[in-house]
């Protein structure tokens, strides 16, 4: 990786303005992480800091604010509230805010926010995601990264809508950013957590403090937390008799074992290093290792429907007396292995077209989820793998009428996941994948205010290289390997690509109190956004069924392709604040985002390849119109927040799945939608909670089908959600200390899981209940209790339609009800 000399240099200039900093100089209004420690919240906080929700310090705007004082939708939690909950992943954040939802794809163990139904469904790792994660003020490149394990947080805060005008990465959705506790001098101090749950779950999670002398101080944190199987494998139960399990002479090996396995370690270690009380010095080094099972998904049967020109254009679930193999024009049994070559295995115990009712095309009737089972001959409890390792250094001084803020990062990714492509026990087809993500990122920025003006300007470079090799697998004695007439070898037809990014950019935002009561924000940023990638495709020999095989070349199997380009865009804020009394804040404005461009990687799945025009496609532009309002009542008692907005899309990112595979098509969208949040402190001891949204969103004219187009909603984004929480502390002392108990409700209206908008893939809403309680002693014990989805909901999450595959729907679940019980000191 080449790196301009002057960004290499950048954080050396910063340690030299940093250090040549004198230690009497004046104290500015600091961003997150810089020398002055933002203000705590008075005494009348509505709620405590063991509560999901609360009036509480945040750096939405690069500067610390009240949560109740900033003109953003924001969301935000303590760290020590996320605890207290069991929350240990960080997409578990989305059942606690309106708006916000989890999607993905690898049977759940790839995971990713959406925001306002602004997602990404693309697979491909190489791909970044339209909400930008941060951790410690670095950016996560890779969209597994974001499925990231929770430890040692002061705070985690979800910004709603555009962000392009103050943080790194230029994002259209969103973002979410993960505040981590940071070293203090001159104390020690520490925590260390243990927790034993349901599939034998063990965590221990801890940190400790300590100063070095008088200038100098370390923070260790790390977390350790594994489970056992959740999902127990019947393989081969739910084959219809007759049908054939494998399609050579030999199948997969092991196979059929129990899936849901976790096993994931993390730590970070920071050294602070204060040379003066006007600068601030720390380097963080971070490191973390999951290790999963293959991904858990279950299998369901689907009928395709076929218009008159052969082109799948709808979807149905089987029921249990299904026998149509697709389902043709006239609504009457449609079988021509020409059209739909994977018809070709399909099991057909009346030998007329027709597959076993309630069946896929491989003969296999879905066992009962409902009992926690799946049935995969494809599946080993410990298979996939990700990494991912960082190092930062940042630089904090105070230089009198600015602060300035430097943070310098490197970061790899690297993931090697599999899984059953068809979810049955019949030997049909995998899917693999490994990647490798490198990213270098330099930000500089300078905050500071003048009377009635406050503003900040910085510049930020961020390179990524992304190696990614993703494919259909073919093992030995599979109905894929058939296809290619190596049943007794097995193929891996992989496509592998190389995605470089290079993103300059220099951006600002200043905020002008006009007048008496009125604020005017005006900020925009400017991007250089430059690419290259290279394509390849081709069939590799299959070394092991259990690996994605990239070693010798067997053959290609679509055409190769290289591109460079470089794109200017630009994002830009405009917005106006009324304060027209205390404890009210209207605010309304207009916001431009932006997401650069990117790169097909399609799957070779029988079908033609994309033309080197398709492969390219354009950034997407979302223009959103904003206005809300944020009231707090008398002694902070209660809070109530409303926000509604209108999106507006140029070329919006539509990824449509079909045919085994799928590319990304640059289609226009709109969105409306309504938020509405409300805290209320009812006496000393309750408080209490609810929030909703309504999110209507379009997408025009998507090709659902070769020439036939359709308006669709886009994926992963549910038109009704909302939730509450409640939490009682006991008035009263419980043997010596203190004792809450509580509860989160959080529902989510139906969904699709693919941008068509079929029947078959659409998941229905769920209703999901937590439950926690927790006490503490002024010793610095403290218990705590958690059951989650009380009710043990079944709830589909992710999906993938491969209904011209297998007649059938690949489907992840949530967690069942789980629960756990927590011992932990504070020192």
């Amino acid at each position: 990786m080449r790196i301009p000399q002057t960004l290499c240099c950048a954080s050396i200039t910063a340690l030299c303005l940093a250090a040549s900093v004198p230690a009497a100089a004046q104290t500015a209004a600091p961003a997150d992480g810089q020398i002055a420690s933002p203000t705590p919240p008075q005494a009348d906080a509505p709620l405590q800091q063991g509560d999901i929700t609360g009036d509480i310090v945040v750096t939405a705007q690069r500067k610390s604010e009240r949560l109740q004082d900033v003109g953003i939708a924001v969301a935000a939690f303590s760290g020590e509230a996320l605890r207290t909950q069991g929350v240990t992943q960080s997409l578990d954040i989305a059942k606690f805010t309106p708006g916000v939802s989890a999607s993905g794809t690898l049977g759940g163990q790839g995971m990713q926010f959406s925001i306002r139904g602004v997602t990404q469904s693309d697979y491909n790792d190489a791909i970044e995601a339209p909400v930008a994660v941060y951790i410690d003020d670095v950016y996560i490149s890779s969209q597994q990264g974001q499925g990231m394990a929770l430890y040692d947080m002061a705070r985690v805060e979800v910004l709603k809508g555009p962000q392009g005008t103050l943080f790194g990465r230029n994002a259209t959705g969103g973002l979410a950013h993960f505040i981590v506790n940071k070293p203090e001098l001159g104390t020690t101090s520490g925590y260390i957590d243990a927790t034993y749950g349901r599939f034998n779950q063990t965590k221990l999670e801890g940190a400790i403090n300590l100063p070095l002398g008088e200038q100098f101080a370390l923070r260790a944190s790390g977390i350790w937390n594994r489970h056992d199987s959740v999902w127990k494998n019947v393989y081969p139960a739910g084959v219809v008799a007759g049908a054939p399990l494998n399609f050579g002479p030999a199948g997969v090996s092991p196979a059929g074992q129990d899936l849901g396995d976790e096993d994931a370690l993390a730590g970070r270690l920071q050294l602070l290093w204060e040379p003066s009380a006007a600068v601030q010095i720390r380097l963080t080094g971070s490191a973390f290792r999951q290790n999963l099972s293959e991904s858990p998904w279950t299998s369901s049967a689907v009928v395709p429907q076929v218009d008159s020109a052969g082109r799948v254009v709808g979807g149905i679930f089987a029921s249990p007396t299904e026998t149509r193999s697709a389902i043709g024009p006239d609504g009457q049994n449609y079988f021509n292995p020409s059209v739909l070559p994977f018809q070709g295995f399909q099991f057909s115990p009346t030998g007329d077209g027709r597959r076993a009712p309630g069946a896929n095309w491989f003969g296999y009737v879905p066992v009962d989820i409902g009992k926690r089972q799946l049935s995969k001959d494809f599946a080993l409890s410990d298979l996939n793998r990700f990494r991912a390792y960082n190092g930062t250094l940042h630089v904090d001084a105070d230089l009198g009428g600015a602060q300035l803020a430097s943070v310098t990062a490197w970061s790899q990714y690297r993931k090697n996941f599999l899984l059953d492509a068809d979810g049955s026990p019949v030997n049909g087809l995998a899917f693999g994948t490994k990647s490798n993500i490198r990213t270098f990122s330099q930000e500089l920025r300078l905050n500071g205010e003048s009377g009635a003006l406050s503003w900040t300007g910085g510049a930020y470079y961020l390179h990524i290289t992304a190696d990614n090799a993703q494919g259909l697998l073919a093992p030995k004695g599979s109905a894929l390997s058939a296809v290619f007439g190596m049943t007794t070898t097995g193929v891996d037809p992989i496509s592998v690509f190389t995605l470089k990014t290079d993103s300059a950019s220099i951006f600002g935002q200043t905020s002008w109190e006009f007048a008496p009561k009125f604020n005017f924000i005006l900020g925009g940023r400017l991007i250089r956004e430059h690419q290259s990638y290279d394509f390849s495709s081709g069939a590799y020999a299959n070394v092991s069924d259990y690996s994605v095989d990239t070693g010798t070349l067997l053959f290609p199997l679509q055409p190769s392709f290289s591109d460079k380009r470089t794109e200017w865009l630009w994002a830009g804020k405009a917005q106006i604040e009324y304060r027209p009394t205390s404890g009210l804040l209207l605010y309304a404005g207009i916001n431009r985002g932006v997401k650069a461009g990117s790169y097909n990687g399609k799957l070779f799945d029988g079908t033609a390849a994309l033309t080197p025009a398709q492969i390219p496609y354009r950034p997407e532009i979302l223009t959103s119109f904003e206005g809300g309002f944020k009231l707090t009542g008398p002694g902070s008692r209660y809070t109530l927040n409303g926000t509604f907005f209108h999106y507006r899309y140029n070329d919006y990112q539509s990824f449509v799945f079909s045919d085994i595979s799928g590319f990304v098509q640059n289609r226009d969208a709109r969105t409306n939608g309504v938020e509405m949040e409300a805290t209320a402190r009812i006496g000393n001891d309750l408080r209490v909670g609810v929030t909703g949204s309504y999110i209507d969103a379009k997408v025009k004219d998507l090709q659902i089908a070769p020439g036939v187009f359709r308006d669709t909603r886009p994926t992963y984004t549910p038109k009704y959600s909302a939730g509450a929480n409640i939490r009682y502390t006991v008035p009263v002392a419980i043997a010596g200390g203190d004792l809450s108990v509580g509860g989160v409700l959080s529902y989510q209206s139906s969904f699709y899981q693919n941008a068509r908008n079929f029947a078959s893939e659409k998941f229905a809403g769920r209703t999901l209940i937590d439950l926690s309680t927790d006490w503490s002693a002024g010793s610095g014990i403290t218990l705590s209790a958690f059951v989650r989805n009380l009710t043990d909901k079944r709830y589909k999450t992710v999906g993938l339609d491969l209904a011209t595959a297998c007649g059938c729907n690949l489907e992840a679940y949530g967690m069942p009800r789980t629960w756990g019980v927590s011992i932990g000191y504070k020192f």
